[in-house]
């Protein structure tokens, strides 16, 4: 009986601090996954704000570069925060 409870305490204590520290991991990354999906919003609004009028896109040497940036960008903004 003594040893059942010793071995209970010592899972029981020792499950405490893997939980801990996984929940302190998960924290830490939720905080790093919400300062990318800022950094991109910010860039998309950036982006959309420097071509406003459409200029890049229309020019012929920059417009295939500008719309392969573009492409880019719609790919990472899926990887935003809803």
């Amino acid at each position: 009986m003594i040893t059942l409870s010793i071995i209970l305490t010592l899972v029981l204590t020792t499950s405490f601090f893997v939980i801990r520290n996984l929940i302190i991991k998960n924290e830490k990354l939720e905080d790093f996954i919400s300062k990318q999906s800022e950094a991109i919003n910010a860039i998309d609004q950036r982006l959309k704000q420097i071509d406003e009028k459409g200029i890049f896109e229309s020019d012929d040497q920059i417009g295939w570069f500008w719309g392969e940036m573009i492409k880019i960008q719609e790919a990472l903004n899926e990887f935003t925060l809803k």
